[in-house]
């Protein structure tokens, strides 16, 4: 009975993420480029997949200290205060050929976090929402920020590129957002770039909360923040790094959550009936050319920098968004089992008790300063 249950739970999850696919394959339509089968597209993803591959980890700059704007909004949960930090980003897009376009959305050039604080000196997770989040109140309530609060964690709510107050307004409709819209698309300078911007920003981050006290900084993504959180935990620092105040914006732990690792493959088989992927296809276009397009920051295709006992992958049977394959080909160069639940992307049935798994296994891992709230 318990397993017909569980199996019903998983049907209903899938049928769900199917819906919404189809939704968001609609909402991205729009930003993906224009390709015309006649013109030399083949050849200039070429040319981009060459000119990121060779940079390496250059791709990775270490940032500086940011300068911080903190705005106190008052108590939060559990004798907690909450704080909306602000810094202008200093990431300067790698590529030539993306950099007008890139460096033309102001509003992505500030970087936004909520921040939820008790005492100096206790590790912190920043948690990093998927495609179309970044509102604060909602990763509040998706993440359980309370949970891990009264278990000995400040928490830190991230904005991830064109998301959230970094995305631009719409033009014409007045203070109108469409979080997530331009990333990730199919468009690889931007998508490679936000990635690289994510990381940086992320780094920066860190430092800023090392400098202020915090013992330790992990990370808890879900889908594209599950797709980032792994490709954090890839940065390792450089000796220069290590020198700067608040050390070098590398990550402790990394929790990803239904993540995704192939941009290629999850935009490959969610458009796969798309006027977009034909026009692609007549192009010369595949899955592979796009893969190697993206592969400067795919997380399977990069060495972890953390030990497997800080390393953890937790997914959904029924996920139909980030599919499984994505999270067992993960947990395989993490060489670390998955924590499974029976749910799908959105309605995460089971999940709370592999995060639980989770936050028992890092409390093992015994880092300075938790202090419990009751």
């Amino acid at each position: 009975m318990v397993g017909l249950v569980r199996s019903m739970l998983t049907r209903a999850s899938a049928a769900l993420d199917r819906g919404v696919v189809r939704w968001m394959e609609r909402r991205m339509a729009p930003t993906a480029p224009r390709i015309d089968p006649s013109s030399h597209a083949r050849e200039n993803l070429l040319e981009i997949a060459a000119g990121y591959n060779a940079a390496g980890e250059r791709f990775f700059p270490a940032p500086e200290l940011p300068d911080v704007t903190l705005s106190p909004l008052g108590d939060g949960p559990l004798g907690t205060q909450v704080v909306d930090l602000a810094f202008a980003s200093e990431y300067q897009p790698f590529l030539p050929a993306a950099r007008d376009a890139y460096l033309a959305v102001r509003e992505n050039f500030t970087a936004h976090a909520r921040w939820w604080t008790s005492d100096r000196g206790r590790p912190c997770i920043v948690m990093l929402h998927g495609w179309g989040g970044g509102n604060h109140w909602v990763t509040e309530r998706t993440f359980a920020v309370p949970y891990w609060l009264r278990h000995g964690y400040d928490v830190i709510s991230f904005q991830l590129p064109y998301h959230g107050a970094r995305a631009p307004r719409v033009k014409g409709v007045g203070n109108l957002v469409q979080s997530g819209a331009l990333f990730p698309s199919p468009n690889p300078l931007r998508t490679n770039e936000a990635f690289g911007h994510a990381i940086y920003d992320l780094r920066a981050l860190a430092m800023v909360v090392r400098a202020r006290g915090s013992s330790a900084v992990g990370a808890i993504g879900m889908s594209l923040g599950g797709y980032t959180t792994a490709l954090w935990a890839t940065i390792g620092p450089g000796p220069a790094a290590l020198a700067m105040p608040g050390g070098a914006g590398n990550l402790d732990f990394a929790v990803a959550m239904i993540p995704a690792v192939s941009m290629a493959r999850l935009m490959w088989r969610h458009g796969e009936t798309s006027p977009a992927r034909k026009r692609a296809m007549n192009a010369g276009i595949d899955e592979d050319l796009l893969a190697d397009a993206f592969a400067i920051h795919s997380p399977a295709r990069r060495p972890v920098a953390l030990p497997r006992e800080r390393l953890f992958v937790i997914a959904g049977r029924g996920d139909q968004i980030t599919p499984s394959d994505h999270a067992e080909e993960l947990a395989k160069h993490w060489n670390v089992d998955i924590k499974w639940f029976e749910g799908g992307h959105l309605a995460q049935v089971g999940s709370r008790e592999a995060l639980r798994d989770v936050r028992r296994e890092l409390g093992a891992l015994d880092f300075p300063g938790r202090v419990f709230r009751s």
